[in-house]
């Protein structure tokens, strides 16, 4: 609601009051003034239902489109979560047995001893990144059914959790699969080839530069992208949902006055 209307509305509040005990002064032998304000009442629900004036709003649907939003997002990570944990879980595993087993060799054989350092240097770097920035879609509906929301306010409070992360999950996985991931892996496949070629020759820096490559493109292939389906389903859903709803509330309740 705006200024205006706020404006209009406190006027309109005032000047039946105003009404009311105009009429029962000149009125002194009625009883009370139900009749003159009812007369004014219905004037002004002219103007409510023509639009003019909005003075009350139903807030019990936004009410319990908190507790449906809320549900929405917590059954949305919940479906996606067992697949963002085998993600996460498996090339975790992968790169951490992949730079155990670089380093084994490195350390035990001279043989492609540069090839062998490069790629354990490139698996510890990837695995590195899932430990210190996790896929947060792994564990998110975990963390929102924590957050308590036995009251409104509560219920309030999740529901502001939620959305951001459900906002955080979808630009974590729009990252994920975007041209900055593939040129990233480009540039790793790249630096790595290079210094092999420098100590080993052409044939292990092509070896090495396209397992980089390979490797990391799957990685970004098989990446879940629910949580970028679920933000837009949520935001198409829940467009329009406290649309028009005012900050204020305001009634008029006529009751009989005592001079």
């Amino acid at each position: 609601m705006s200024l205006f209307e706020n404006t209009n509305a406190i006027a309109s509040v005032f000047i039946v009051f105003l009404s009311c005990n105009i009429v029962y002064a000149q009125e002194s032998n009625l009883k009370n003034c139900e009749p003159q304000i009812g007369e004014r009442i219905g004037s002004i629900q002219t103007s409510f239902d023509k639009g003019q004036i909005r003075i009350e709003a139903d807030f019990r649907s936004s009410e319990s489109s908190i507790k449906e939003r809320i549900d929405f997002i917590q059954a949305s990570f919940d479906k996606g979560q067992p697949r963002a944990k085998l993600w996460s879980y498996t090339w975790s595993a992968v790169y951490g047995a992949a730079t155990g087993v670089q380093t084994y060799q490195a350390v035990n054989s001279r043989h492609d001893r540069v090839s062998n350092i490069v790629g354990a240097s490139e698996s510890l770097l990837g695995g590195a990144a899932l430990i210190v920035d996790p896929f947060h879609a792994r564990s998110s509906g975990s963390d929102l059914r924590q957050i308590p929301e036995s009251t409104l306010e509560e219920q309030k409070v999740k529901l502001e959790k939620a959305e951001n992360l459900l906002e955080r999950n979808y630009k974590e996985e729009r990252f994920g699969r975007s041209w900055l991931s593939h040129a990233g892996v480009l540039v790793i496949g790249i630096i790595a080839a290079g210094i092999v070629w420098h100590y080993e020759g052409r044939k292990n820096a092509l070896i090495n530069g396209l397992g980089a490559l390979v490797g990391g493109e799957l990685l970004i292939w098989t990446q879940p992208t629910r949580g970028i389906r679920d933000y837009d389903e949520y935001h198409a859903k829940y467009r329009d949902a406290y649309s028009g709803v005012p900050e204020r509330k305001y009634c008029i309740a006529p009751s009989q006055m005592d001079l």
